[in-house]
């Protein structure tokens, strides 16, 4: 009983330890007559309040930036100012977002820390991606980016170039998505962000597949499966498996389609996530299907698009996969000889044309339904929707060979300035070699120097011996012969100058050429990772961007989560363990358990079932 009693107080303290450590806080603020010392609660205070979502923490936070101000301190004042702009895009307000960025901005000379500005440009990216501006958000997220790498935050900027790709991606600008994903893919590895890594090496392989370069996004997308089975990041590799299969359809190898079709298949009772092992199965049906239908083999196609219509049902967005397996539904139909069935299904993804993220299918769709309507002799619906097709084909094509156009170009002036620092390169090896040829030659030069002077001397030293009568003759001539001597010592000297010169200028020539790439050596230095308590916000930013769905399906479902619950739903999402979960959270291991429990018991899951599981099952 005393045991027990022992850990229902453990457990009371540790719930109300957060609280209480706020509401101390908020006392000695209250009491405190000295601004120095109550900027500094105030900054204390802010990180709790942020770390638990506190309701009155925008109060606390102005607060806090008013008295920076004051005692001229803009780089905090700056910081504290993006959680409030984060704040008002969660809620909906990404005007107030981009307000309160942009009067903070007005003190941009008084800052002295360069990612001040960096993190405010971040957020006001966000609120005019969420404005859908995508120009001005394209410009934050850029601006941000290199401001975040001068002043060493690789993290912030690997996500600043990751959010630009997505927004280049959405503007349809190719080279620009591919360059910021390409960054952010560097910077991610460099960090050593294998998850992140990842999803940008997926989305370059996405980039390359939507504008035909079918090669090309197979080989990244090969390298994003070997990094996806390295992290044990299972629904992904399936994914990618589809992917690929996908890419061997357009280049018309069948079997290697069905080689990863069948691979995808072999990893879904690995996915431990209910929702994506779903929306894995519901996949593999429709791509079985299309791989049937190509075939010709109507009686696995027709088994496969059952199973599809089925499966579709029992994932978290039916709508969307719908339209997919609607036009090989209507393929399907038309081989069979179901016009009428085949038109009603195209007539549904035509409905939604401007809604349909992938355009390839509303062309395909805008085809198969001329056809259809040709071969039930309605050659006016026929006529109307080839014209429709052709328009959207055009268009479509345009878009692509204007990327390609681009991307080769750039592949080329790439190659172009390849070949000049080869050049150059091959002019210093030549140089260098000139140099070791000379330096060579003057070495041999100063062995015949010392050799002369010791035939000299031995030769003084016989005349010598030989009597007086013939040493003056002989000095006249050892004279002549040293005036020889220091003349052409002289010329050597001056030779060994002159190559000094020469090989000073070739170091000079080496440092130049070397210059750029020391930069961006240099560029490639970065700091250590670190998720602080102040930096919660930024880390569920990241998180809201990958599973931009999560929260809001999980409250659909009629589970309404505490903002502690919701963090704790969030770790797990991540596939964190306890400890990591609590180091992250900044609490005990055994709170982390207790607040699993209470949970469990909140939303009626069976025990042994996995709580992220249940609640995205539900």
């Amino acid at each position: 009983m005393k045991y027990l009693l022992t850990i229902l107080m453990l457990c009371i303290t540790t719930v109300s330890f957060s609280q209480t450590k706020i509401d101390t806080l908020q006392q000695k603020f209250k009491h405190s007559t000295s601004e120095e010392e109550q900027l500094k609660i105030l900054d204390r205070l802010t990180k709790e309040m942020i770390r638990s979502n506190h309701p009155k923490q925008k109060i606390y936070l102005e607060k806090l930036i008013s008295l920076a101000k004051k005692q001229g301190d803009y780089d905090l004042a700056a910081s504290k100012t993006r959680f409030i702009a984060q704040q008002h895009i969660y809620g909906g307000k990404p005007d107030s977002a981009i307000y309160v960025v942009e009067e903070m901005l007005k003190e941009k000379p008084k800052f002295k820390k360069t990612k001040s500005e960096a993190h405010l440009l971040l957020k006001r990216g966000g609120a005019y991606f969420n404005k859908e501006l995508l120009d001005v958000a394209a410009k934050d997220y850029d601006e941000a980016a290199d401001l975040f790498l001068i002043s060493g935050d690789s993290i912030f900027a690997a996500d600043a170039r990751y959010f630009a790709g997505q927004v280049y991606t959405n503007l349809k600008d190719f080279l620009k998505a591919l360059d910021r994903y390409e960054n952010a893919y560097k910077l991610y590895s460099i960090l050593g962000d294998k998850q992140y890594a990842n999803l940008a090496q997926t989305e370059l392989g996405g980039l390359y597949e939507i504008n035909r370069f079918y090669d090309k996004a197979i080989l990244e997308k090969k390298k994003s499966l070997r990094e996806a089975l390295v992290i044990k990041n299972y629904a992904g590799v399936a994914t990618v498996y589809l992917h690929l299969a996908g890419n061997y359809f357009h280049k018309k190898e069948l079997k290697k389609s069905k080689k990863y079709i069948d691979s995808a298949v072999s990893f879904i009772d690995s996915i431990t996530s209910n929702v994506k092992q779903e929306r894995t199965k519901t996949y593999v049906e429709i791509y079985s299907l299309r791989y049937y239908l190509e075939k010709n083999d109507l009686k696995n196609a027709e088994k496969h698009l059952i199973a599809a219509e089925k499966q579709k049902e029992k994932t978290d967005a039916p709508e969307y996969y719908n339209t997919f397996i609607q036009y090989y539904k209507a393929l399907y139909y038309k081989k069979i000889g179901k016009y009428n069935e085949a038109e009603k299904a195209l007539n549904k993804i035509l409905s939604k044309k401007g809604r349909i993220s992938n355009i390839g299918t509303y062309v395909k769709a805008e085809k198969l339904v001329a056809e259809i309507y040709a071969l039930k002799n309605n050659y006016k619906k026929a006529y109307e929707h080839a014209v429709q097709y052709l328009k959207a084909k055009d268009s479509l094509d345009r878009e692509i060979n204007t990327n390609t156009f681009l991307y080769y170009q750039t592949q080329f002036e790439t190659e172009r300035k390849d070949n000049e620092i080869f050049k150059k390169e091959a002019a210093i090896a030549l140089l260098e070699k000139d140099n070791e040829i000379e330096k060579n030659k003057k070495d041999t030069l100063w062995i015949i120097i010392i050799f002369i002077l010791i035939l000299s001397s031995v030769i003084s030293y016989a005349i010598w011996k030989q009597g007086k009568l013939k040493r003056k003759e002989l000095a006249k001539k050892i004279a002549d012969n040293k005036k020889e001597l220091n003349a052409y010592t002289k010329l050597l000297i001056e030779k060994s100058k002159t190559q000094q010169s020469l090989t000073e200028e070739i170091e000079n020539l080496k440092e130049e050429i070397g210059a750029q790439q020391s930069a961006e050596k240099l560029q490639d230095l970065t700091a250590i990772k670190i998720l602080t308590n102040e930096d919660w916000y930024a880390f569920k930013e990241k998180f809201k961007r990958v599973y931009p769905n999560f929260f809001a399906s999980i409250k659909n479902k009629g589970f309404e989560l505490t903002k502690a619950e919701e963090r704790l739903i969030a770790m797990e999402k991540l596939y964190l363990d306890t400890k990591e979960i609590a180091s992250m959270l900044a609490i005990s291991q055994d709170s982390v358990t207790r607040s699993r429990s209470r949970l469990r018991k909140k939303i009626n899951a069976p025990k042994g079932s996995s709580l992220l599981d249940y609640l995205e099952a539900s």
